[in-house]
C-alpha cells in the first residue's frame, strides 16, 4: 500500500453552501486517496463546521487526520486548535 499524504480538499467540496455536502463525501475521499492530513480553505472549513454537532469548538480532525487551513489567520487557527506548527518557517 502507498505512504499516506496530505492532500488539500477539492476546490468543489464543501465550497458552496447552497450544495448539502455529505460526511460520507469527504469520508470517502479520505480512503480512496490515502489522505493523512486534510488541508482545507477557509471557506470550506466553515461549511465542514456547520455540517458538525453543536460543540464549543470546530473538529481540529476528521477520521484522526488532521485538518489545515494555512490560509486562515494565524491566530483563529491557534484559537481553534487547528495551527500547524510544523508549517514553513516552524522551528
Amino acid at each position: 500500500m502507498p505512504a499516506g499524504m496530505k492532500k488539500p480538499v477539492p476546490q468543489h467540496m464543501f465550497s458552496d453552501t447552497d450544495q448539502q455536502p455529505r460526511l460520507t463525501t469527504l469520508r470517502n475521499w479520505v480512503l480512496e486517496q490515502d489522505v493523512t492530513e486534510i488541508e482545507m480553505n477557509e471557506r470550506q472549513f466553515w461549511n465542514f463546521a456547520l455540517l458538525q454537532p453543536i460543540a464549543e469548538k470546530p473538529w481540529v480532525s476528521f477520521m484522526g487526520r488532521a485538518l489545515r487551513v494555512p490560509a486562515m489567520p494565524e491566530d483563529a487557527q491557534k484559537r481553534l486548535g487547528i495551527y500547524d506548527q510544523a508549517g514553513p518557517g516552524a522551528i
